[in-house]
């Protein structure tokens, strides 16, 4: 089971941004911030929607055992990050997307970070390009996926997660399953993120109790437990779109 949402990249409302999941904890070491859950680090920054984004390394800071990825660990990614102009991880590791600051975006190895550049996060593989699946793409392996598109020549960007690890529900694609369906969605261009647990959609809802940030999907975290159960995994970056006038955002169940 997926999600789709599609954002208009020319609407003078929508502003794209990245949440972190806390400050730097160790200064000029090599942790960069914290790990928290998506939909609290979407609340925080007061995001209509938000998506995990790159994949990561993390640390316990006490070296005790626990959860693999609990809020609070030390965490770097492994790829660019910027958010607003300020470089957030200077790792090249990955394939970055860009925003510039006039939302348009690019997929593509940076060499030359440029001067208009705003924001940026990394995922691990192009899947599609120039609206072809890209070679050697992996056919066997089926995981839940979170990926990023760019479709109508640059003016919609293509947001898309579906579940896994679930075989009453979800069983997850492969990264040639991915790259035909951003494909079919009209992409010319689409990266894969950081997938698996980390898996998340988030958006903000009104509720008679106030503002609401739901998690859309079904994590995968969790699956394996013998009563099986479904929990937020923390991760250290989030992409983040905010309307202004405020925006509710609907993500669609595409057709199987």
């Amino acid at each position: 089971q997926g999600w789709v949402v599609r954002i208009d990249l020319a609407d003078p409302a929508l502003h794209i941004a990245v949440g972190t999941g806390g400050p730097d904890p160790d200064g000029d070491g090599m942790w960069e911030t914290i790990l928290a859950p998506t939909s609290v680090i979407a609340r925080e920054n007061q995001f209509d929607l938000a998506i995990n984004t790159v994949f990561f390394m993390n640390k316990k800071p006490d070296d005790k055992a626990g959860l693999k990825y609990q809020a609070g660990d030390w965490a770097a990614s492994t790829g660019l990050v910027m958010s607003d102009g300020r470089m957030l991880s200077l790792r090249r590791g990955g394939v970055p997307i860009l925003f510039d600051k006039q939302n348009r975006a690019s997929i593509g190895t940076l060499d030359v970070i440029p001067e208009d550049a705003k924001v940026i996060v990394s995922g691990n593989q192009q899947v599609v390009f120039r609206g072809q699946p890209v070679k050697n793409l992996n056919a066997n392996d089926r995981h839940p996926r979170t990926a990023i598109g760019i479709a109508d020549q640059g003016k919609t960007l293509v947001v898309f997660v579906v579940d896994g690890r679930r075989e009453e529900w979800s069983v997850g694609m492969t990264s040639v399953e991915l790259a035909d369906t951003m494909i079919s969605f009209g992409c010319q261009s689409a990266l894969n993120l950081d997938g698996g647990g980390s898996t998340t959609l988030v958006a903000r809802q009104v509720t008679e109790k106030g503002d609401a940030w739901k998690v859309v999907n079904t994590p995968s975290d969790g699956s394996t437990f013998p009563l099986p159960l479904s929990i937020e995994r923390s991760v250290p970056y989030v992409l983040g779109f905010r309307w202004s006038p405020r925006k509710e955002v609907s993500a669609t169940q595409p057709a199987p």
